[in-house]
């Protein structure tokens, strides 16, 4: 999945957000990783979206509360 350019700003703030709540090596590897609470798309496939991104955001919060895994 490409990031349109539009939303790069978008991109690297989420990766900071994920680097905020798991091991940044790891990073990479989650955002091109099939997820069950976005019903098996890989969070890269959900970026370009508005919509997307807030699930993505929402999934973020609910890893740092411990109440998802990642």
């Amino acid at each position: 999945m490409r990031i349109e350019k539009n939303n790069l700003i978008e991109f690297v703030n989420f990766v900071n957000e994920c680097c905020a709540v798991m091991d940044d090596n790891y990073v990479a590897e989650w955002l091109n990783k099939p997820h069950p609470y976005l019903n098996m798309y890989c969070p890269m496939d959900l970026i370009n979206d508005d919509g997307g991104r807030d699930k993505l955001y929402r999934l973020l919060y609910f890893i740092e509360i411990e109440e998802a895994d990642i």
